[in-house]
């Protein structure tokens, strides 16, 4: 957490987004609204290019805001409870797998440098503890790209092309790999990390999201 952020926090503390009571910093929400928020959620299952995705919230209103502080705002302090929230859905879905590690989609090193993390890789590596299973590094983002948002489909998969490259000396030969990010929106992301990483040679790839931007590409089908 940022210094500022913390002399913010004693003159503006943090409230919950539901309730609007007083909360610690590093809650998204007070218990009692972050039990019903774990219980209501919808978990969406999605085919990305083929491969398994599920994503524990729609994207949008509070879970919104959630990820944007998350991203933008240094708010890495929610990872833990949206982990909690995202294990037991990766479980749900994906019982009939037995994955062998976690792997996160990557930042290119200038844009993480200029942020300060990836919060896609720090919530895989706080699924990786709930889920006993190593966090590796399998990917490079070896070009820096425009922002998604901004693209239709087709400039997506075309902003995309070459962007991501398996790692040299990455070890993932015949072994079922889980593949986090924090949004899936297109599924353009997630799909040119799954076949960048295809020649690493994995058994299998699926995917998981914190959340789901509204589908409106007809090749990304819900499964």
């Amino acid at each position: 957490m940022k210094p500022l952020y913390k002399l913010a926090t004693l003159i503006f503390p943090d409230r919950c987004p539901y309730c609007n009571c007083l909360i610690e910093p590093e809650r998204i929400a007070c218990p009692r609204c972050f039990e019903i928020l774990r219980q209501k959620h919808i978990p969406l299952s999605l085919g990305v290019s083929g491969y398994r995705c599920v994503s524990s919230f729609v994207y949008g209103g509070k879970v919104r805001r959630m990820i944007i502080r998350l991203k933008f705002y240094d708010r890495t302090q929610y990872i833990p409870q949206i982990a909690r929230v995202t294990v037991d859905d990766i479980k749900a879905t994906f019982a009939d797998i037995g994955f062998d590690c976690i792997t996160y989609v990557p930042m290119h090193t200038k844009d993480e440098k200029k942020r300060g993390y990836n919060q896609s890789e720090l919530l895989a590596k706080a699924l990786s503890k709930e889920l006993s299973l190593p966090c590796l590094d399998t990917l490079d983002k070896i070009k820096r790209t425009k922002k998604q948002h901004t693209l239709t489909y087709s400039q997506r998969r075309k902003n995309l092309s070459g962007a991501f490259k398996a790692k040299e000396g990455v070890d993932i030969s015949g072994k079922s790999v889980l593949m986090i990010d924090d949004i899936i929106t297109s599924g353009a992301t997630l799909s040119t990390c799954c076949k960048a990483l295809r020649r690493a040679k994995p058994k299998m790839i699926c995917c998981a999201t914190i959340a789901s931007a509204k589908n409106v590409y007809p090749e990304e089908s819900v499964i």
